[in-house]
């Protein structure tokens, strides 16, 4: 019937889920975050290498400290966005689709 709202259901509903999946999911988070300081070393080390280059070819003598720090700024910012998007994509192809009832 139009208009008839059906009744919360009064038994505690269980999450359908394998544990295996739920391991392997943790899993490759511990290793993801384990890895993720050092990824982020080597992207510092590479910023720097080249910025060094950069300045050693051009015109002029010393480095620029804001430009060194406005670099690791946005680099850090980047990480945060990309683990950010990451999140946001895996969250929502494990999230179900939500199905209208057929009542």
């Amino acid at each position: 019937m139009p208009g008839r709202r059906s009744e919360p259901p009064t038994e505690p509903t269980t999450a359908e889920g394998s544990k295996g999946v739920g391991l392997a999911v943790a899993g490759v988070l511990v290793a993801f975050f384990t890895a993720l300081p050092l990824v982020f070393i080597v992207v510092l080390y590479l910023f720097v290498t080249v910025y060094a280059i950069v300045r050693a070819t051009g015109p002029g003598s010393g480095e620029n400290p804001i430009t060194i720090v406005v670099g690791f700024v946005l680099l850090t910012s980047l990480f945060a966005v990309l683990l950010a998007v990451t999140v946001h994509f895996v969250g929502r192809s494990i999230t179900p689709a939500k199905r209208r009832s057929r009542s």
